[in-house]
């Protein structure tokens, strides 16, 4: 049976609950990303979905392919869906996990690459057809380290520790630039990640290490997690309705116009101080 590495007996399990944590962060991000590109139509969400999706997928195969090495009636039960696929003596059961394995890999790298690519620059990216072309050429790439990487996990989680650092220097550059929290924050999630991933590289020297990445991946995921949250407030900040302000004394005589232009200057004002202040919290969610 193939594994990529042996974790600690006493961890098996609790990892799981580890990247469930991650899993939900990365499907809140896809679906609200999703949610941004389908009203602002904006291909950079769309991708910006799309590798998170990659992530969740890669999450999802790693929980899994784990809990059937972890849990023996889960093992079984795969087992036998699987028994009129896998031959006699079930000698074909480890082209399933190797396929498993390089999927997982596969989705993950190209989740972090399409991130990068996303985190390079403030202007639209992936709109210009040379750079979508681009992406035929880092998939090859990323599929190629991917089949590597299921014979050595140490150039997978290298590859990934890579694409993890400029994702990092990307996100802290854009920090300068605007100074926002949550850009903050995202750029420490994503360091907290490339610390798991540098973790997991090193396995071969202490599987203990194992346990240390875990940590840091809950960590990264957690704190992505919140900052979603954090945008999901502000957004539903935005949406309350500021109801005008009424009129009193109503059936009473008005002042004069004097009085009345004054008081709808103020008004204006007002209106436009409150547009303003959503326009540049609107924008603080877009460029997180």
């Amino acid at each position: 049976m193939l594994r990529l590495f042996f974790t600690p007996e006493w961890f098996q399990g609790l990892d799981l609950l580890f990247e469930t944590v991650g899993l939900i962060a990365a499907l809140l991000i896809a679906a609200y990303s999703w949610k941004i590109y389908s009203s602002h139509k904006e291909n950079r969400f769309a991708y910006f979905s799309f590798a998170f999706m990659l992530v969740a997928v890669s999450l999802f195969l790693k929980m899994f392919s784990s809990g059937v090495l972890y849990f023996t009636p889960l093992r079984d039960t795969v087992l036998d869906v699987l028994r009129p696929t896998v031959g006699a003596r079930l000698r074909f059961t480890n082209v399933y996990y190797a396929a498993t394995f390089f999927v997982q890999m596969a989705s993950l790298l190209g989740g972090w690459l399409l991130i990068f690519f996303i985190s390079q620059k403030s202007r639209a990216r992936l709109t210009r057809w040379y750079e979508v072309s681009q992406i035929a050429l880092f998939v090859y790439l990323v599929s190629l380290i991917a089949f590597i990487g299921h014979f050595n996990y140490v150039v997978f989680y290298l590859t990934g520790s890579v694409l993890l650092a400029l994702i990092v220097l990307n996100y802290y550059k854009n920090y300068l630039n605007n100074a926002n929290s949550n850009t903050f924050r995202v750029m420490m999630a994503f360091m907290f990640i490339l610390l798991s991933h540098l973790f997991f590289t090193f396995i071969f020297l202490l599987p203990g290490l194992y346990v240390i990445g875990q940590i840091f991946l809950l960590a990264g995921f957690s704190l992505l997690l919140y900052t979603y949250q954090k945008v999901i407030r502000k957004e539903r900040k935005l949406k309350v309705e500021i109801l005008p302000l009424e009129d009193d004394d109503d059936g009473e005589h008005e002042g004069d116009d004097d009085e009345e232009k004054s008081e709808n200057e103020e008004k204006s004002e007002r209106e436009n101080k409150r547009r303003k202040r959503r326009t540049k919290e609107e924008q603080e969610i877009k460029t997180v």
